[in-house]
C-alpha cells in the first residue's frame, strides 16, 4: 500500500508536454488532425472501481493557441514505469473551445476486456495530445 501512495505521488508530479509529430497516430486515425501549441500536466493516476475497473488519468491542459469545439485529448496507457508494455489507449472529447493562455481539466479512462487492469497499480500514461478528429 506504501509503495501504491508512492507511486501515485510520483505520478502527480509529472509534467508531460504534447510534442509528438503531428502525422503520428496514437489512438484515432492517421487523418486525426494534432492541435500545437497544448501542454498537459498530469496529476493523478488510479485504478477505479466504478461500474467496471478501469484505469483514469485526470490533469491539466494549458493551451497557446485557439482551440475550437469538439476536440480531443488521447493518450497511451503502459503497465508500468517502464512503458515498454502497452495496454492501449483512449480519448475524450472536450465541447467547449479555448482561448491561448486558457487551462482546462480532463479526464481519460482506459478499460480492456484483455487484462485484468486491477493488476496494473503502477501504470503510467504517455504520448498525449490533442487532436480534432477528422
Amino acid at each position: 500500500m506504501k509503495g501504491t501512495i508512492l507511486m501515485a505521488m510520483f505520478a502527480a508530479i509529472a509534467f508531460v508536454s504534447c510534442d509528438q509529430d503531428p502525422g503520428s497516430t496514437v489512438v484515432g486515425s492517421a487523418t486525426d488532425t494534432q492541435i500545437n501549441g497544448v501542454s498537459f500536466a498530469v496529476d493523478t493516476t488510479d485504478v477505479d472501481a466504478g461500474g467496471s475497473w478501469q484505469l483514469v488519468a485526470r490533469g491539466m491542459v494549458k493551451t497557446t493557441v485557439n482551440i475550437s469545439a469538439p476536440w480531443y485529448i488521447e493518450c497511451q496507457f503502459y503497465a508500468d514505469s517502464t512503458m515498454t508494455v502497452k495496454l492501449g489507449g483512449n480519448d475524450t472529447q472536450l465541447s467547449f473551445p479555448l482561448s491561448p493562455g486558457q487551462s482546462t481539466y480532463g479526464t481519460i479512462y482506459f478499460y480492456t476486456s484483455s487484462v485484468d487492469v486491477r493488476q496494473f497499480t503502477d501504470f503510467r500514461i504517455g504520448n498525449l495530445r490533442a487532436i480534432y478528429k477528422n
